[in-house]
């Protein structure tokens, strides 16, 4: 059975991040869903137009093996705006699921709103002051519990393999990985 994944997109996301996400968790075989908040054509940070599998206030009541939030802004404010994002998020809290979160989402979203217990977690620069001291941790990409969390654009494609790695397993990601030159 695939393994399930949703990566919820708003206006303002890091286009970067987002289609890295997207396209690296496809090429691994996830069933990835796209789903925009309050529209199913979502604009990125940069202009770019992604038009959304569906939209995110129709998904509140599935269950997902990894939810995964791009940053960029003002998309991650947008994520953290949205009542069936934070939905998503704390059923998949609840349920002990996998939650990934780059750039400005670990802090915008997962720790303004709650979702963090103890878990350290990383982001871009400029956020890492949002995030409680207890939190944070230095690297490009922090694996803890059952949280992944990313530095930023430049660190999209580590972060997409480590999401693939905790979801369909280290030989995937190596697979993967080496197909696409990034080892």
């Amino acid at each position: 059975m695939s393994k399930t994944a949703i990566i919820p997109l708003a206006d303002g996301f890091e286009e970067i991040e987002a289609t890295t996400i997207i396209d690296v968790l496809r090429r691994a075989g996830a069933s990835l869903t796209v789903a925009g908040v309050g529209s199913e054509t979502i604009t990125g940070a940069h202009g770019l137009k992604v038009i959304a599998d569906v939209r995110v206030e129709d998904c509140t009541t599935t269950a997902y093996d990894l939810v995964v939030l791009p940053g960029g802004m003002p998309g991650a404010a947008n994520l953290a705006n949205s009542a069936p994002v934070i939905e998503l998020l704390e059923s998949q809290r609840e349920a002990h699921g996998l939650i990934g979160a780059i750039c400005a989402a670990p802090a915008v979203v997962l720790g303004d709103k709650g979702i963090l217990g103890s878990e350290k977690v990383t982001a871009y620069p400029a956020f890492r002051a949002q995030l409680p001291a207890d939190n944070l941790a230095e690297g490009r990409v922090v694996v803890d519990n059952r949280i992944v969390t990313g530095s930023g654009p430049g660190s999209a494609m580590e972060f997409a393999l480590e999401l693939v790695r905790q979801l369909l397993g280290k030989q995937k990601a190596d697979e993967l990985a080496e197909a696409m030159l990034v080892v």
